[in-house]
């Protein structure tokens, strides 16, 4: 899309010394470096022989108020930026999640790019009205039908390689013709939660092997997302630790094991509160939204929203926590185990078949999870445990 801007642009009703044409690009931390070094060698000289200006921005922060960074804005660019003060692993860490498309949004697309992006633009342009241009590919109308959503006064959506019906193979052709480059791999982050999901599986696995460091950094990411749900693999289907094991990746394994040795481990205490979700009853009777519930209201054998609660109480090496582990086990009467993945737990409390339901276990696995819970997590827990509750001293 840029090369054929640039190369004809008063075609695209731009000016022909490309003087209101804008590259603007949202650095997430986490691209692949494949991607960026083309990019750097191949499209940043052609910016600079076209002299287009090139902005390179990033989130500041963890919370929105901490805004966005200009990390270079310049017309004739040399470097692209690897990440800025803010990568999307520093979200991922502290919260042991992984990346979600909830509610039809990649919500990680949203905080790392796009909010960037739009909030540069409501700067840098203010109520003149500009033209966004995304290289969406021909085959990807219902990303194109997501984003026209979010069309304002000022933001007029376009989606040239669409309009032009280029697909992924007429996109390599165009490329090869115009750098000689055979082929340009698919620009997206290393944690993303779609590749291996899709027919790109074999050519992620390909650069898994070809950036061991890169898959290994994702593995630790999706280690600790596991160990405090055993469910939450980094794909829909598999985890990533699975898919690199039957690859025969034993690059990216061993550094993965390596990083396990060498960082500080914990023991966390994992609370959580099934509540029953909303009966067909306080649908069809209060619609999308509740705000006083009768008892009518709630269906015992339905699941709702989940709240967690996670503590940190032991801190050491990993040779050291997993015996400690072993004796909390001990000392509840129970012993550790682990599921398929091979992270050491102890199940204190299993949630029943009916709801609310409440689950507890302590699990040892890689430190940097920060504790967090709801200000009214322990009230609501002893109101549904009852005398049931089950002491712990941690």
């Amino acid at each position: 899309m840029i090369v054929a801007l640039c190369e004809d642009p008063t075609a695209y009703g731009l000016r022909e010394d490309l003087s209101d044409l804008v590259i603007v690009t949202s650095h997430t931390g986490e691209e692949w470096p494949d991607s960026l070094d083309l990019a750097e060698i191949h499209v940043l000289r052609l910016l600079r022989r076209y002299r287009v200006r090139l902005v390179q921005v990033a989130r500041a922060g963890q919370s929105d108020a901490a805004g966005y960074v200009v990390l270079s804005d310049t017309r004739e660019p040399d470097r692209l930026w690897r990440r800025g003060p803010w990568a999307l692993s520093d979200e991922y860490t502290p919260t042991g999640t992984l990346p979600q498309f909830a509610q039809g949004k990649r919500i990680c697309s949203i905080r790392a790019k796009g909010s960037v992006i739009d909030r540069w633009a409501e700067d840098e342009f203010g109520a003149t009205p500009y033209r966004h241009a995304i290289g969406f590919e021909a085959t990807e109308i219902n990303r194109s039908e997501r984003d026209i959503e979010y069309a304002s006064p000022t933001r007029k959506p376009w989606y040239p390689l669409i309009e032009w019906g280029w697909d992924r193979p007429r996109l390599q052709a165009f490329l090869y013709a115009a750098f000689g480059v055979k082929e340009w791999p698919k620009s997206y982050c290393a944690l993303c939660c779609f590749p291996a999901t899709m027919a790109a599986r074999d050519k992620h696995l390909e650069r898994c092997r070809t950036f061991p460091d890169v898959a290994a950094r994702v593995l630790l990411l999706e280690h600790r997302a596991m160990a405090l749900n055993a469910r939450t693999t980094l794909y829909r289907d598999s985890s990533l630790k699975e898919l690199l094991i039957d690859d025969g990746n034993d690059a990216a394994l061993s550094a993965y094991e390596r990083m396990l040795s060498d960082m500080p481990w914990a023991v966390y205490h994992v609370r959580r509160i099934y509540f029953a979700g909303r009966s067909d009853t306080c649908k069809a009777q209060h619609g999308d939204t509740c705000t006083t519930p009768r008892a009518s209201c709630r269906d015992p054998l339905r699941k709702g929203t989940c709240w967690r609660s996670v503590r940190t109480s032991a801190l050491g090496p990993r040779d050291a926590i997993t015996p400690h582990l072993k004796q909390l086990a001990k000392e509840q009467g129970t012993t550790t185990t682990s599921a398929e993945d091979g992270i050491p737990r102890v199940n204190i409390r299993e949630p029943g078949t009916t709801y609310p339901a409440l689950q507890e276990l302590l699990v040892a696995a890689p430190a940097g999870v920060h504790g967090k819970e709801r200000k009214s997590f322990a009230h609501r827990w002893d109101q549904i445990a009852g005398t049931n509750t089950l002491p712990l001293d941690l």
